[in-house]
């Protein structure tokens, strides 16, 4: 039987069938219309090589006026037949040719409308060159306000309120303490450079005194003359530019000012066993050092690819087999950042259709892996078991309304150990019960309690006497804090570590991590092993510090700040500021609004800072890629590397700032 034979009892078939019927009925229709054609002109035998006309121009003209023909037919007739098919196609043809032919000249003419032209662009050289570029670090939106007293109003949000023009628009204004820059960190010590007031307050006396010619900053400048041609007819989009240029030159006046070194005690970064900069007192080697010199003359700076992907060196694979071990765990895999661990570890396992259970409080990374996620997510209160119970038997009554069984979803709780931005522990015994009554799994980072808590320093878990892969099934760690390197490890069985090969986002995209950062890792991790007097010294210091602040700190502590914080067992210390209970009169209750709690903190900040001792404000700027926003705080971080006599001097400057800064604001209200 012949292919011919085989095929022609298919086309009834394939002209029935509702997928095909249109593409069959158009291929016979093309076909017949082709063979009448042929048929019509004596084409249809003496198309040959031997037998092709002698004129092939005048048999080319005959054929493309019979083809138009041809068409012309067939179109009258689908008119008659199917004119909304028509329409629809004309409307598709026209639409076409639209986008081809203007939308495409259109977007070109407006990119040449917002070039500069040759005179504009001269002028800005002209201010480059006379007047300087401004430094990368440069923020257009916000402008230096020391003192946070020139057009800004008290509010409620989240920001303070400035006017521009004649409307209100919220703006950050920034901090003296956003013009920090850290030189060097020695130890305990820390060099930095902040802006010199003194010399700063004197030279914008005089220009007040004095006038003369504002100077447009030159990135600004730019984008006005670029801008303004658009909205040359908007009298207000012009004034609100012009009162942004004015806002633009003192910035510019700002980012000239002269700086001044300060060597301060550093109770600001997480470097809690001192391993990143340790203190020469304590340790008289720097291993982490040494390590990191060896691996980059031994595998040079960069991986040169994912891990997946020319990017996998012995030493991932020797941190790895390390963390493996000190966890107790089947395995452990390695990111190349602290942030994306956490957020690929999440997004890897809950997909579309799965439920996480997570605590409002989480830290950014952790939430930018919930949203990854596109998990179903319900939020419990902060390190509230009650709520998280009430949450759990929630969605149990939802199974039990719709008759949905336990292995229908895959069902997380995502918690911290400990709270990076409110420094308070999770009572992980209260939670694995709850988890394995309602059949959850644990996903719980250990970033910042690794190092920190427990005999051995391997985190919450320990502390409560939990094991790892049985009451947390996924473990995430930092490598940024406690361990003095860069990068992220996520811990727990073969599963858990096999999965992620393929479907961690920041293990299969992101190129891995420097060798000589795991290099510098392990022998952070070594160092742990080998010399327990390290956890040892830095449980000691927070015992200490948290003593001697509520002993030194008690007229202040609790009626004006209060500790948040988990007290005698956090490394990370926050202090706010308290709101009077409803024991009080109404005249004598005093509630803070947010911008004045950011206002005061970040003055004791700065006034600790001017006498050598770096803390943190956190109002400004732990605000974004969260659920809930924390209350504004002072943040202190202690280490392993601070000796008793330099904590005694940061309770003692905290004392004097706190209590004149307030007094002050008292004083002024």
């Amino acid at each position: 039987m012949t292919d011919k034979e085989l095929i022609l009892p298919l086309f009834p078939l394939l002209a029935k069938h509702s997928l095909t019927c249109n593409v069959y009925n158009l291929g016979r229709a093309v076909g017949e219309s082709l063979r009448k054609f042929y048929a019509s002109n004596g084409l249809y035998e003496t198309w040959t090589l031997q037998s092709f006309p002698s004129s092939p121009g005048t048999t080319v003209i005959t054929v493309v006026k019979e083809a138009l023909v041809q068409y012309q037919t067939w179109w009258l007739n689908l008119v008659q037949k199917d004119p909304i098919h028509v329409l629809i196609e004309t409307f598709l043809i026209g639409f076409l040719a639209y986008l081809i032919f203007y939308q495409k000249k259109k977007d070109h003419r407006k990119k040449m409308k917002d070039r500069l032209s040759e005179e504009e662009i001269r002028d800005l050289l002209e201010d480059w060159k006379k007047n300087g570029r401004l430094p990368l670090n440069y923020d257009n939106h916000n402008h230096y306000d020391h003192g946070y007293n020139q057009g800004t109003t008290r509010g409620d949000d989240n920001v303070l309120q400035s006017s521009c023009g004649n409307e209100s628009s919220s703006v950050v204004v920034k901090s003296p303490l956003d013009w920090i820059v850290i030189e060097e960190m020695k130890g305990s010590k820390v060099v930095l450079s902040i802006p010199n007031m003194e010399s700063h307050n004197n030279k914008e006396d005089t220009e007040d005194k004095t006038p003369t010619s504002s100077s447009t900053s030159p990135l600004i400048k730019g984008s006005f003359l670029m801008k303004a041609r658009q909205s040359s007819s908007s009298t207000t989009t012009l004034n609100k530019k012009q009162t942004f240029m004015d806002s633009s030159s003192k910035n510019d006046h700002h980012s000239k000012m002269k700086m001044k070194t300060i060597h301060a005690i550093n109770f600001a970064t997480h470097d809690y066993l001192g391993m990143a900069c340790p203190n020469p007192e304590f340790f008289k080697k720097d291993v982490v050092k040494e390590a990191s010199i060896q691996a980059l003359s031994k595998y040079g700076c960069g991986s040169c690819g994912p891990r997946g992907f020319y990017g996998t060196i012995d030493a991932h694979l020797d941190l790895e087999d390390a963390m493996a071990k000190f966890f107790h765990t089947d395995g452990a895999i390695l990111y190349s950042d602290g942030a994306s661990c956490a957020a690929s570890t999440v997004a890897a396992f809950a997909k579309r259709g799965d439920l996480l259970v997570v605590d409002e409080g989480i830290y950014e990374a952790l939430g930018t892996g919930v949203t990854l996620s596109r998990a179903n997510v319900k939020y419990f209160k902060h390190n509230d078991m009650q709520d998280l119970r009430r949450v759990l038997e929630r969605v149990q009554a939802t199974d039990e309304s719709l008759g949905r069984k336990l292995n229908d979803q895959r069902r997380f709780i995502v918690v911290e150990a400990l709270y990076k931005n409110y420094g308070t522990l999770c009572p992980l015994d209260e939670l694995v019960k709850l988890k394995e009554e309602f059949c959850y799994r644990l996903i719980l980072d250990e970033s910042f309690s690794f190092g920190t808590m427990g005999a051995t320093g391997r985190g919450a878990l320990e502390h409560f006497g939990l094991e790892p892969m049985r009451h947390a099934e996924i473990i995430t760690v930092s490598l940024e804090n406690s361990m003095g390197s860069i990068g992220g490890i996520t811990v727990g069985n073969e599963e858990v570590v096999d999965h992620q090969r393929l479907s961690g986002a920041g293990y299969c995209f992101s190129a891995s991590l420097p060798p000589f950062l795991a290099s510098a890792a392990q022998a952070s991790l070594k160092r742990m092993e080998t010399e327990p007097k390290v956890l040892t010294t830095l449980k000691e210091n927070i015992g200490y510090f948290y003593n001697l602040l509520q002993s030194e700190l008690g007229d202040i502590i609790p009626n004006k700040l209060v500790i948040t914080s988990e007290i005698g067992l956090s490394p990370l210390v926050f202090l706010q500021l308290a709101n009077d209970d409803d024991d009080h009169d109404d005249d004598s209750k005093r509630f803070w609004t947010r911008t004045e709690q950011v206002r005061i903190l970040d003055e004791i900040a700065q006034k600790c800072l001017e006498m050598d001792i770096f803390i943190v404000s956190t109002g400004r700027h732990v605000t974004h890629h969260l659920h809930k926003v924390p209350p504004p705080s002072l943040r202190m971080t202690i280490m392993a590397k601070q000796s008793k006599a330099e904590i005694r001097t940061a309770i003692s400057v905290l004392k004097t700032v706190i209590g004149k800064v307030l007094d002050d604001f008292d004083t002024e209200n």
